[in-house]
């Protein structure tokens, strides 16, 4: 018999199990949820105070390569005074190679689909009314070989627009293509 004041109460064996359930998915949300956040890395930031200025702001665009066909899409940070700022590139595949795919046995489902890949901005330096940078070099999707990619623009009031070149880091072969940011308005 319960003592005075206290009662204990059964719990039925589906409800702790569903409890249970729901305390497990919530963990691995939390789990997985942290996991794919990542804190962007700096991107350093050189040019004359007056020229940096011009940079202050949230950029945002796109690109598009004349050669491969990606698309993507671009953001910057400049924080007023600072000679880091925060970006990256997204590129986005064209269409999905089948053939770069790896080979699958085919009890073991289907192969994982491209997805858009983030490229970090390695540097960008504002000189003379324009900018220019390059990107950390990455693995491309199409040749499965890595790219060093230069960007070169012009700044004009809240418009940033320019060219990209992006050589293969055996055999030297290029491809190029234009980009364009705006500066959001606050």
């Amino acid at each position: 018999m319960p003592s005075a004041g206290r009662t204990r109460r059964m719990q039925d064996p589906v409800e702790a199990t569903m409890r249970s359930a729901a305390t497990l998915v919530l963990v691995v949300l939390t789990i997985g949820l942290g996991a794919c956040a990542s804190v962007p890395e700096p991107v350093p930031v050189s040019g004359d105070p007056v020229e940096l200025g011009r940079l202050t702001g949230e950029w945002g665009g796109d690109y598009q390569g004349a050669t491969s066909g990606r698309s993507g899409s671009i953001v910057f940070k400049l924080a007023a005074g600072a000679d880091t700022a925060f970006g990256d590139v997204v590129m986005i595949p064209r269409v999905r190679r089948e053939s770069r795919l790896p080979v699958q046995d085919p009890s073991a489902g289907l192969p994982t689909p491209r997805t858009p890949e983030v490229l970090s901005i390695a540097f960008v330096r504002a000189t003379g009314g324009g900018l220019s940078g390059r990107l950390t070099p990455y693995r491309d999707p199409d040749c499965d070989c890595m790219l060093h990619t230069q960007f070169q623009g012009r700044i004009r009031g809240d418009v940033i627009e320019g060219t990209f070149t992006s050589t293969r880091a055996e055999g030297g072969e290029t491809q190029s293509g234009t980009w364009k940011v705006t500066r959001r308005k606050p």
